[in-house]
This record gives structure tokens, sequence and C-alpha cells, in this order.
């Protein structure tokens, strides 16, 4: 072997002998990291003041896409005020809240006005109110929206109209409402390990 031959085996050997710790100090640095993470429910649904709850036999079904049914007595009073029927926890992001839809059946009611509030406020101050024309023979319509606040919770109220004089022998009214939620973009913190 030439000259030339023994110094290219003797750069190839170099080269191949310091690529070997190279390759092996490089591969120290790889790592793989493991993280938990609790998912969180943007908005939570509760049950409001347990004497109202009771009174008009509310119902609160599938909390995450909420289905609310109330059973309104109707008197020849101009309002029934049900006061801090559900409770609104807004963990995450800036949702609005508004009537998906609605449904009616009892005797004729003006209006029915859903206010809105956070649990530090009173209803004379509202966060935002939504209004209900509810009809038995066509349903209802619904009007209006809350945009609600991450680390707020927030009273439900129902303010209902009867439309007066009630006849005589008229049965409670029930109503049935599908609230929805959009804009629920937001991230809750992560506290670093």
């Amino acid at each position: 072997m030439n000259r030339v031959g023994k110094l290219a085996l003797v750069a190839g050997i170099l080269a191949i002998a310091l690529a070997v710790p190279i390759a092996t100090a490089h591969l120290i640095f790889v790592y793989e990291a493991y993280v938990t993470v609790q998912p969180v429910t943007p908005v939570v649904w509760l049950y409001g003041n347990s004497e109202e709850v009771s009174a008009v036999k509310l119902s609160l079904t599938n909390k995450t896409s909420p289905q609310i049914s109330l059973t309104i007595p109707i008197t020849n009073s101009s309002e029934t005020y049900v006061y801090q029927a559900l409770e609104v926890k807004v963990n995450a992001g800036s949702p609005y809240l508004y009537v998906g839809s609605c449904s009616y059946t009892g005797p004729a009611l003006t209006a029915v006005n859903i206010i809105v509030y956070p649990t530090t406020g009173s209803p004379s101050s509202p966060t935002g109110t939504i209004a209900i024309t509810p009809s038995s023979a066509s349903g209802c319509t619904a009007s209006g929206y809350v945009q609600l606040t991450a680390g707020n919770t927030y009273y439900v109220d129902f303010q209902v109209e009867p439309s007066l004089p009630i006849p005589y022998g008229a049965s409670s009214g029930t109503l049935t409402i599908n609230f929805a939620l959009t804009n629920q973009s937001g991230t809750a913190s992560i506290p670093p390990p």
C-alpha cells in the first residue's frame, strides 16, 4: 500500500473514531417527557336556590348542553319571579349564553325574561337578559345573549309575565329551554411541575 493509501486509511479510521463519540454524545441529550393534563369543562351548570327549584319543579339534564324544564304556577298576578333557579360556573373562555330552542305548553304568557348576573351582584344590575316569547300554538322564540367571563359564577333568574286575566281552571304552564354556548375558546392555566 502506498503512502497516500495509508494516509487515507488512517484519515478514515480517525473520522470514524471521532464520529462515534459525537453521535454517542448527541444521544445523551435525547429524552422523553410525559405531561398529565386534566381536562377543564368550560362551563358547569348547577341547581340554584333549593326552595325556588322545588317550587317550580325545575329539572336540569345533560349538564354539558343543558335542557332546563320549569313548571310555572300561573296566577292572576302581574308576574312570577323565579329567583336564583340555576348557577352557571365558567371555568375557561368567554362564552356567549343564548337559548338554542324552547317549547311551552299552558296558559298564554306575554313574556319570559331570563336574567343573568354574577353571584356577587344583584338582578337589578344584570350581566344580560334573554327574552323569550312563548306560545302554546307555535312554540316560542328567543332573542338576546349574555357574555360570560371565566372565573365567575352566575345566577340565572326567570321572570314570567302571564297574559291577564287567566281563565278559571287554567293549569300550570311548562317551559322547556335548551341553552347553548358559543365561542368557548380559552385556555386553563397549568402550573409548572
